[in-house]
């Protein structure tokens, strides 16, 4: 894997990515309720927006570990982390952690992508504390979310024979019926429940500035190992700029979106 060819895309959306999630790092850290002096795992931290959320709530008495398998992606949450925070590169599905270390397991976004989702969620309850808690957020389906179906319905229109992601495998919208992982987390030793959230995405315009954002992380995972004339892609941004204008008003863009966001913890071994 060429993790700085992979995570370049990435690095450059970042700020904009955090201005637009703004509405569910708020829902993630309302239900995770994280306390003073905790120690707690962010799962999939990439660049650290998380980071920063978790390591206010803990304090100086308590403890933020983020893990990231990319490389780049910790460097640059290397370079802001505060005092209160260590950083892992590595999967977090697998990786060895001190057992019952956490309070509590975040993560915005970075549950979907495990290679094996009863391996990875009996992994992370190890790493629990008895009664340890997790909360993550993650994708309702395509359809309940123009933010993926709006760029794909456009990429589709212009190029021809993109390939499908597998809904079952790892990718953004893995869980949206989140019927397969409430299975998955029983059987690995948590107890769940999950609410569905209806909000807003609010990328900083304007429209071709998020149109430039959709071409560096939508657009760019749905066309990745494709090639694709500069014309068309000239193209899918114009049209991405015009389907942009239905979400416009006087306050900027905001987009609707469904996340799911689930509350689990560990049952008793």
């Amino acid at each position: 894997m060429d993790w700085d060819e992979m995570a370049r895309p990435w690095l450059e959306a970042a700020p904009d990515l955090e201005t637009s999630f703004s509405e569910v790092f708020e829902a993630l850290f309302e239900t995770a309720q994280i306390k003073s002096g905790e120690t707690v795992l962010d799962v999939g931290c990439g660049t650290g927006p998380t980071l920063f959320h978790a390591a206010k709530a803990v304090g100086a008495e308590g403890r933020v570990v983020g893990i990231d398998i990319a490389p780049p992606l910790i460097a640059a949450a290397k370079k802001r982390a505060p005092g209160n925070v260590d950083l892992i590169i590595g999967d977090a599905g697998s990786h060895a952690y001190e057992p019952g270390a956490f309070d509590a397991i975040v993560a915005n976004f970075g549950i979907m992508f495990f290679d094996d989702n009863e391996a990875a969620f009996a992994n992370l309850r190890s790493a629990a504390k008895p009664d340890g808690r997790l909360t993550a957020t993650f994708w309702a389906t395509p359809p309940e979310n123009p933010w993926f179906s709006m760029p794909r319905r456009i990429v589709d229109d212009i190029v021809e024979d993109v390939p499908k992601p597998d809904p079952a495998g790892p990718g953004p919208m893995r869980f949206g019926d989140p019927t397969s992982l409430i299975a998955i987390m029983k059987r690995t030793g948590w107890k769940t429940n999950v609410e569905t959230l209806d909000l807003m995405l609010r990328p900083p315009g304007p429209i071709e500035r998020v149109a430039e954002l959709h071409m560096k992380v939508t657009v760019g995972m749905m066309l990745k190992g494709v090639e694709v004339a500069e014309h068309k892609l000239n193209d899918i941004k114009l049209a991405v700029m015009d389907a942009c204008k239905q979400y416009e008003s006087e306050h900027g863009i905001a987009v609707p979106a469904r996340i799911h966001v689930i509350e689990a913890v560990a049952t008793q071994a």
